[in-house]
């Protein structure tokens, strides 16, 4: 149950850039497989993905964003950090590999750090739309929308981190217009709901987070 993440853009100059699996812990590469790399159908484990194209389609159609666990945070740190080739030094900012899906109302994305832990993620705002009556048709040219505003806030995306905009997401919480955290912020406060979930029911603590999780679902 949950609702999937669709995957709808991984930039064409992004998506063969490999990821070196050899310095990534085996532990991240144990959760990545146990979790995301199972074949049910041949009853066997599919190889790692060799680029960021091929960790993009292994997430697609899967529960990752809305159910990014303080395990799936690390693991994607670890490929930033330890799998990718960090850009060489320039005065100016520059994007690293990154992927754009659309979860329930929005078009998400997960820009990496190459050589470092200091991901961003973020999304859109909300679409707005009519679903009375919807057919492949309809669908169809929904995908083919958000593919072309992932497309369109790319562009934005690369302007601003050549700008040096992505360091101070941290503060503005956006970034080219579009709601944005960093991975590291993200991983603290889900460690601090996974903590609070193992306590009772009636502790003060988890009444706060509930109230937390609705509001959000308000806006």
């Amino acid at each position: 149950m949950g609702d999937p993440s669709s995957l709808r853009l991984v930039p064409a100059s992004e998506s063969a850039i490999p990821i070196d699996w050899t310095r990534v812990p085996e532990a991240t590469k144990k959760f990545l497989i146990e979790q995301y790399g199972h074949d049910f159908d041949k009853g066997e484990d599919k190889p790692l993905p060799a680029t960021i194209g091929d960790l993009a389609k292994m997430f697609d159609e899967c529960k990752f964003f809305g159910y990014l666990t303080s395990s799936l945070i690390t693991v994607l740190m670890d490929i930033s950090e330890f799998g990718l080739q960090p850009p060489p030094p320039s005065p100016d900012g520059q994007a690293g590999p990154r992927f754009y899906m659309t979860y329930l109302e929005k078009v998400w994305y997960l820009l990496f750090a190459p050589g470092t832990r200091k991901c961003i993620m973020g999304y859109s705002d909300d679409f707005i739309r009519n679903y009375d009556n919807v057919d492949d048709a309809q669908c169809e040219k929904w995908v083919a929308e958000e593919t072309a505003m992932a497309q369109a806030f790319d562009v934005t995306l690369v302007r601003e981190v050549s700008r040096s905009m992505g360091v101070f997401v941290g503060i503005t919480k956006k970034l080219g217009g579009w709601t944005a955290m960093t991975i590291e912020s993200q991983l603290q406060y889900t460690q601090y709901a996974e903590a609070i979930m193992t306590l009772p029911t009636d502790h003060p603590a988890y009444h706060g987070l509930m109230k937390d999780v609705f509001r959000s679902f308000r806006g």
